[in-house]
Order: structure tokens, then C-alpha cells, then sequence
């Protein structure tokens, strides 16, 4: 089976494949030191001075990209200039020594910038390692457009696909789109500083400063333990759902090998809420095997929840702490989540009773339906087919599909939070309360501007994006391109079909708009416009202004 090929592959063509891999490999490696190089500089003097040959080597390796010889030949050389420059006698500038730290000092990067410059560096090697024949299966390619889509939808944990992952893609491309996946469900940040700490090495207080931010924790020692439990909870879950799943596909038939890579792929993809699947038809085939779906809806609603919430759980469980002793967030994100999941999975049911669901009995409507409403937080399974549902049931997914999962989770979306402080303002609004208050807490005015900020923006790039699909897909409907861009937004992954159809233009303006609803709307504002603050501005008095 395909698990016993697998040996037999890499023994009779080992030599071939490193061939293909360092051909394809050399030039990135050449262009990731040029522009280190470049970024770790003090002048264009300087680094032209200095790494002038890198330039005259990189240059026709692009060019002649795919010819092993010329790849060989000039990348020994190139290795050679290096080992020979190694005997230099001037003192190595630490700039040189720590690259990556030069560049954040040199480039003076906001926290939000660096995660933006991290997914897209990880996309690009993605791009890359999808590209290389090894990825294809025999007698298929992968053009640099469904590449960058391909790399882009796992390592933002969307779900969308040009390819098909069973018949498209080899075991090592699957095995590359899982890894964009974990990384992309832990982030590049949490990742990197979770590495520097089991290596035993110490991060900088900018570091720490930087993960403090974008964790929310308050203390460098919060930060240090809440890295560590996203670790442990992380592949302890996962580990948890791979061995049920493994028993559950060795049940429906799978040998063990198959059935255990079957069950770690989908426990990941589950977790990370990417809704990447080894089969064409996504979980159809099991819509009524509670053992498959009852397991990925529990891992989908885990990483929905956020490892903050997880925690607080956690203490719950093992600990004995009291409900009412959870902190206000874990509040409102289980509250948020389980009304939004029961009042999907309510209106799912009612509304394909006699259609979608008319062939199924009592239980396996509510099973069908409840899986369903769990997988629109992002997480992009289905066990039914969408075009079969009724057009207002779509609209309704696209509501949910927008809210999203919680903050501090692998799912995208505007999040449960922002939904329920947006509610809670418009609440207070019409009592004529000035604050607004969740759980008997009094919610800080900058919050509540950031959430009503990020819903709008989020508003205005979904809406963009619409019309921008709508003028390049003129031969899709509406509703499919409307259910696309939403579901691209929050890294949902859900589509009604029309994803391998797309024009190279329509696959870009969708890699470009899952890339944003990872990072987050809010987030990619900050970091391009985010500007340091003046000191000494005027405060200006207040001015009145009618609205309503």
C-alpha cells in the first residue's frame, strides 16, 4: 500500500531526489544570504564592497533555475569564496554573527511588522518546497501560482485548495502542507521563542517585550509558562486526537500504517483548525461515524477556544477551580461560543430538515448539523455537500464564518470577543450606560474602539475583495464568490466548489485575502501604517459632531 512504497521510492531514486532538491535549493539559499547580507550592512557601499560575488553568482543561477550542473559549479564556488573569506583577519561585526537580531535593531520592527515578515517568509519557502517535482505525484506538476495558493492556505490554516491532496500532491508535499500547518496554527512567534527556550538559550528583553505583546500576558515569567503550556497543550491534544483517529480509521478498514497517518494528519489539521483533508470529499464518506466526526469536532472546538481558555480548563479540571473564578475572557469565549455553536447548529437542522437532510434519520441530522455549525470556526471540514444546502442556510454560514473562533486560538475570523464586546456597546448604548460592561467587568474604552475598528475594517476588505472577484470571475455566481471571499477572510476553508477554477488572478486576490485574515485585518494596518509617537503633540479640545 502507499505506505510501503515509501521505502522502496527513496532507495531506488535517492540520488535523483537530492539532485533535484539542492538544484532547486541552491538559489534560495544564495538569495537568503544576499539579502541577510544586504539587511545587516551599514551602507550599499559597504555591502556591495563586501558581497559583490554573492550578486555576480545569484544572478545566473536565477537564470538557468532547473540546470543541475551550472547549480552545482557555481554554488561550490560560491561555498568556497565563503570558507575562504572565514580566514579573514578584520574582526566579524556582530551584525554578522546574529543577522536576525541586526535586523530588527536595523529596521526598528513593531511586533506586528515581524509576524507579518515571518508567515510571509514561511509561505515563500512553502511556495518553494510545493514547486520541487518530488512534491507532485507521478506524472503531475505544481506551477508557482497553485504553489504560493497552496503554501498560503496551510500555512494561514484556511482549508481552500487548487490541488487535490490525495491525488495532486506526493507523501513528502503532504508532508510539507502539515508542517505549514502546525506552524501556521502555532505562529511563527510562539514557535521561534518556544525553540529558544527547550535549546536552553535566553531572549533578549526585546524578545520578551514583543511576545509579551502579542501574547497579552503581563509578566515575563506569565510569558515563559504560557509558551510553555502552548507546547504542551498543543501536541498533547493532538496526540490525544491522532490515537483515537487512528483507532477510528483501522475500524472503517485503513491498515494500521494508513490508518495511523490518516489519524495524526486530520488531528493536526483539526487542532489548527486548517480543514485540510486527505480525501477529495473532505469527511463525507463518515458524516454518520461519530468516532471520526465527534473527534474532529472536539479538536477543532480545542483550537478554537485559545490556549488561554485551555488553561483556565485545565485548572478547572485538575485543580478544582470554580466556574465563577474564571477570568472575564474564558468567560465570554465559552459563553460567545457555545451560543453561536448551538444557534448554528439550531437553524442548520430547521432549515435542511426536508432538504439537504431529508434522506438522513432524527440522529444523524442533529450529528450532521452540529458538526457543521463546529467546522464554520474556521475550521473547514464538511460531512455534507454545500451546494446541496439552501441559498438563505449559506448566508447564515457566511454570518458565522466572519465571527470566526476565539483570540489567542488557531482559528481566524473577527473573533467570538470582538462579537460580544460590539453587542455589549450596543447594549450599553441603548441603556444610556457610558461603559460597557461583560461578567460585572468594566471593559476599557481602547478596547472597545479596537474591536469597532477591526469588525469595520474587516467589513471593508471582505467587501473589496467581493467586488475585486466579481470583476475577475465573471463566469461564477455571486453567491460562490461571496462564499469564497468570506470564507478565504477567516481562514475558514469552506467553498462551494469554485476554488480549482479560479483565474491565476482570482487564485492571487484569494492567496493575498487568506494571507490578511490570518495576520488579522487590525494587525496589517498597525504594521504598515503604525508610526512612532511624536513627543510633546498638542492635545486639541473636544468638538462635537451629530451623528445618527
Amino acid at each position: 500500500m502507499f505506505f510501503n512504497r515509501i521505502p522502496e521510492f527513496l532507495q531506488e531514486e535517492q540520488v535523483d531526489l537530492i539532485i533535484t532538491v539542492g538544484t532547486y535549493l541552491a538559489p534560495v539559499i544564495v538569495g537568503c544570504v544576499i539579502v541577510m547580507n544586504f539587511l545587516s550592512s551599514r551602507s550599499i557601499e559597504e555591502y556591495v564592497r563586501n558581497h559583490i560575488f554573492s550578486i555576480t553568482v545569484f544572478v545566473p543561477l536565477l537564470i538557468t533555475w532547473g540546470d543541475s550542473d551550472f547549480a552545482f559549479w557555481m554554488s561550490s564556488t560560491h561555498l568556497l569564496s565563503t570558507v575562504i573569506s572565514l580566514y579573514d583577519k578584520k574582526p566579524v561585526k556582530k551584525d554578522v554573527i546574529e543577522p536576525v537580531q541586526a535586523i530588527k535593531n536595523n529596521l526598528k520592527l513593531k511586533p506586528a511588522q515581524l509576524v507579518i515578515i515571518s508567515f510571509f517568509s514561511v509561505i515563500m519557502i512553502g511556495t518553494f518546497l510545493l514547486m520541487l517535482p518530488v512534491s507532485s505525484a507521478e506524472g503531475k506538476t505544481m506551477g508557482f501560482v497553485d504553489a504560493i495558493f497552496m503554501a498560503t492556505s496551510a500555512t494561514c490554516v484556511t482549508g481552500l485548495a487548487t490541488k487535490s491532496m490525495s491525488t495532486d500532491l506526493s507523501f513528502f508535499g503532504q508532508i510539507v502542507i502539515l508542517i505549514l500547518i502546525q506552524i501556521g496554527g502555532l505562529s511563527i512567534m510562539t514557535l521561534y521563542s518556544s525553540l529558544t527556550i527547550l535549546l536552553g538559550q535566553s531572549m533578549g528583553m526585546r524578545n520578551r517585550i514583543m511576545m509579551q505583546d502579542l501574547l497579552d500576558v503581563s509578566s515575563l515569567e506569565d510569558l515563559f509558562v504560557m509558551i510553555m503550556d502552548i507546547i504542551k497543550y498543543t501536541f498533547f491534544i493532538e496526540l490525544w486526537g491522532g490515537i483515537v483517529l487512528t483507532i477510528a480509521f483501522t475500524f472503517e478498514g485503513f491498515e494500521f500504517g494508513n490508518a495511523l497517518y490518516y489519524g495524526f494528519f486530520h488531528s493536526i489539521s483539526a487542532f489548527c483548525n486548517a480543514g485540510f483533508s486527505l480525501f477529495d470529499t473532505s469527511l463525507e464518506s463518515y458524516a454518520t461515524q461519530p468516532l471520526i466526526h465527534g473527534t474532529i469536532s472536539i479538536l477543532v472546538i480545542l483550537g478554537g477556544l485559545g490556549f488561554i481558555v485551555l488553561k483556565e480548563l485545565r485548572e478547572v479540571i485538575t485543580k478544582g477551580k470554580r466556574l465563577v473564578r474564571l477570568g472575564v475572557h474564558t468567560k465570554v469565549v465559552l459563553t460567545s461560543s457555545l451560543l453561536l455553536t448551538i444557534a448554528a447548529a439550531i437553524f442548520i437542522f430547521f432549515g435542511e430538515f426536508l432538504h439537504a437532510l431529508d434522506n438522513y434519520s432524527l440522529w444523524e441530522k442533529i450529528q450532521i448539523s452540529f458538526f457543521q455549525s463546529v467546522t464554520l470556526r474556521t475550521a473547514g471540514f464538511n460531512t455534507i455537500p454545500l451546494t446541496n444546502l439552501h441559498t438563505y442556510t449559506l448566508y447564515i454560514m457566511t454570518l458565522v464564518m466572519f465571527i470566526g473562533g476565539s483570540p489567542g486560538s488557531t482559528a481566524g475570523g473577527v473573533k467570538t470577543t470582538t462579537l460580544a464586546i460590539l453587542v455589549q456597546s450596543i447594549m450599553s448604548t441603548l441603556k444610556g450606560d457610558k461603559k460597557v460592561q461583560v461578567f460585572d467587568r468594566a471593559i476599557p474604552s481602547h478596547i472597545v474602539v479596537r474591536a469597532i475598528a477591526l469588525v469595520f475594517i474587516s467589513i471593508i476588505i471582505t467587501s473589496f475583495f467581493i467586488f475585486v472577484m466579481m470583476k475577475l470571475e465573471p463566469n461564477q455566481s455571486f453567491l460562490s464568490l461571496f462564499f469564497e471571499v468570506v470564507s478565504a477572510s477567516g481562514t475558514v476553508g469552506l467553498s462551494l466548489g469554485i476554488t480549482p477554477f479560479l483565474s491565476t488572478a482570482g487564485k492571487l486576490a484569494i492567496s493575498m485575502l487568506m494571507f490578511t485574515g490570518r495576520i488579522g485585518p487590525l494587525t496589517l494596518i498597525l504594521a504598515i501604517g503604525q508610526q512612532e509617537k511624536s513627543i510633546g503633540k498638542y492635545d486639541y479640545p473636544d468638538g462635537r459632531v451629530m451623528i445618527g
